[in-house]
């Protein structure tokens, strides 16, 4: 029998809307039973890095943890456990860039990692941002192969989610289907609801406060606040509601209060950072947000800190945990092109086309920038995440966070791709694992030092598609034209590659059949 919250289990949050306590035990009648709780909803988020070019042994664990082999699709597998280590400073690392403080990158979240290598595009695309959710012809025409690709636009797969009823199989209090940071990263159809017209980029934004107005609705009409006045505080919204049911109710345990108490954290410190800036700029309150994080986004890439864009993207994974935490949307992406380094001058040309050089100089520098968007931008959205949602699982393990790069371990590579996870969405995925998916004996490439060697792997066409399926997704909602994994727009081996092995010997058959599978290693 379905049981109604009662009002002293919810909260009222901004603008009337509804923020769930977690289920609290001690409330229930003497005797009432309670059934088995309904699955958790899940949710995906994707943040997409642009250039890439780092070196293996910067960004990968060390080889010696594969302990676990298999054949597959006439490579050799491998897969072995994450292991943290301690670092300098206060910090813990799997490897130079997956580093972080230690209060953050815990072993209880490295074991909610998996760290995949050798997942690749079977073509040359050079510059890109569709690449990273499955929409290839976002590329920036940079050689004939990313020129082809161009024909096969294809939607996003957070856009295949967000208009999918596997997915969303009830949309009662969702406010937004997806939460859109940054641009050129989600794209969809023109009518996403027949599949039909053209395939167009869906508008992101850089303004978190818009971004939170969005999921919280203010009050209309003859009544409602003047816009330019400061929101009235979230916390201040539920004390009332949160100060009866925690001082009049002498059947709530210490456990269950808690509990509320940490609720009760969680939306302050959410109102807090809503009305933090970074030092030195000048704002009275919180619509000021708004302008100042457009303002530091829209700035030249040479003239924002790394520590003003770190709390620029940490206010944006705030309104995406509230947003989480609220069931008002369940999907963000956001496209991170700035650099988070202090790099004063070209840094395409003069750090990311120099990240082989065998000196290692700009590769310290590409290396530093990533691991500071690692450490500040997903590490912060996962331990946020990584809380009770009231199922016996925290908001973290009912989701899928991953983290990718434009580029493998040369800048352009299409081989290699690093993408990052964290979550197991709702348990689909076994966690704490690092996957390596090549075939060292097929290389595409050679840095000359040892220390980019490009090898061909996996398609990253099957990890869209284990995506999909993790998300509840059948194959007959995104596989077409008899290919497996996403995309299926077309099977194109390139042949722009920097080696002169052809993209048939790179990417054979047996490759591409085993596209529709779920990547090895992975299933739970």
């Amino acid at each position: 029998m379905k049981r109604h919250p009662t009002r002293r289990q919810v909260l009222h949050g901004l603008g009337g809307f509804t923020l769930a306590l977690p289920f609290l035990p001690s409330l229930l009648k003497p005797g009432e039973a309670r059934a088995a709780a309904p699955a958790a909803p899940k949710r995906f988020v994707a943040f997409a890095t642009q250039h890439g070019g780092i070196w293996g042994a910067n960004l990968y664990p060390a080889a010696s943890t594969l302990t676990d082999s298999s054949s597959y699709a006439g490579r050799t597998v491998r897969r072995g456990a994450l292991a943290l280590a301690a670092g300098a400073n206060g910090t813990s690392q799997l490897s130079p860039v997956l580093a972080g403080p230690s209060s953050l990158l815990t072993a209880k979240l490295a074991a909610k990692m998996n760290v995949l290598r050798g997942l690749d595009t079977a073509f040359y695309i050079g510059h890109h941002t569709g690449g990273h959710l499955g929409n290839y012809a976002r590329n920036d025409g940079n050689g004939s192969d990313g020129v082809a690709m161009q024909a096969y636009a294809t939607p996003t797969i957070d856009q295949l989610m967000a208009w999918s009823p596997s997915f969303y199989g009830d949309l009662g209090g969702n406010l937004v289907r997806q939460m859109i940071v940054g641009s050129r990263i989600s794209y969809n159809w023109a009518n996403p609801q027949t599949r039909s017209g053209a395939v167009q980029e869906l508008a992101g934004t850089n303004d978190a406060l818009g971004l939170f107005n969005k999921i919280f609705v203010a009050p209309t009409g003859p009544a409602a606040p003047d816009p330019n006045a400061p929101l009235r505080p979230v916390a201040d919204r539920v004390l009332a509601d949160y100060n009866r049911l925690r001082s009049s109710n002498t059947r709530l345990s210490a456990n269950d209060r808690a509990r509320l108490d940490d609720h009760m954290q969680r939306i302050s410190e959410l109102q807090r950072r809503l009305q933090t800036l970074p030092a030195g700029a000048q704002c009275g309150n919180v619509k000021k947000l708004s302008t100042d994080t457009t303002q530091i986004i829209n700035q030249s890439s040479y003239q924002i800190t790394p520590s003003l864009m770190t709390q620029v993207y940490q206010a944006f994974n705030d309104v995406i945990v509230a947003a989480f935490m609220c069931d008002t949307s369940r999907i963000a992406v956001a496209n991170i092109g700035e650099d988070f380094s202090n790099y004063v001058g070209d840094w395409h040309q003069d750090v990311a086309h120099h990240a082989v050089d065998p000196d290692g100089a700009k590769q310290a520098i590409l290396a530093a920038a990533h691991q500071a968007t690692f450490a500040g931008v997903f590490l912060d959205l996962c331990a946020k995440l990584d809380v009770d949602d009231g199922t016996g699982a925290t908001y973290l393990d009912n989701s899928l966070v991953l983290w990718s790069h434009e580029s493998g371990e040369q800048t352009h590579a299409g081989q290699g791709m690093p993408i990052i996870t964290a979550g197991s969405a709702g348990g689909f995925f076994k966690t704490g694992s690092y996957c390596d998916y090549r075939n060292p004996s097929l290389v595409v490439s050679d840095d000359g030092g040892g220390h980019a060697v490009i090898t061909a792997g996996l398609l990253r066409q099957q990890f869209l598609g284990t995506v999909l399926q993790s998300m509840g997704l059948a194959k007959s909602e995104y596989e077409q034209n008899g290919l497996g994994g996403y995309p299926g727009a077309i099977k194109f081996v390139g042949s722009n590659f920097y080696s002169g092995t052809s993209g048939a010997q790179l990417y054979p058959d047996v490759v591409w059949n085993a596209a529709g599978d779920l990547l090895p290693f992975l299933k739970a």
